[in-house]
């Protein structure tokens, strides 16, 4: 099973959202509740520990993808 990501494409920019494996239906879950106005925003930690806050509000006003993360490797 490949990894996969969220992409938000919203006028103030493009957001990516690394989805841990096995936590797909979870975050689509997230997604719907957020665009049916039953939770008011996702609440995620990168990599370095800080929390990021994508409001529902934004999600309501972006392009959501989800897609598989691709690892480019550089030499």
């Amino acid at each position: 099973m490949k990894e996969k990501i969220v992409q938000i494409t919203h006028v103030t920019g493009k957001y990516i959202l690394d989805i841990t494996p096995g936590r797909l239906n979870e975050m689509q879950e997230q997604i719907d509740r957020c665009l049916n106005n039953e939770q008011a925003a996702i609440v995620v930690r990168n990599d370095k520990g800080e929390q990021l806050i994508y409001p529902s509000e934004l999600l309501k006003n972006s392009f959501i993808t989800i897609v598989d993360k691709t690892i480019t490797e550089v030499f």
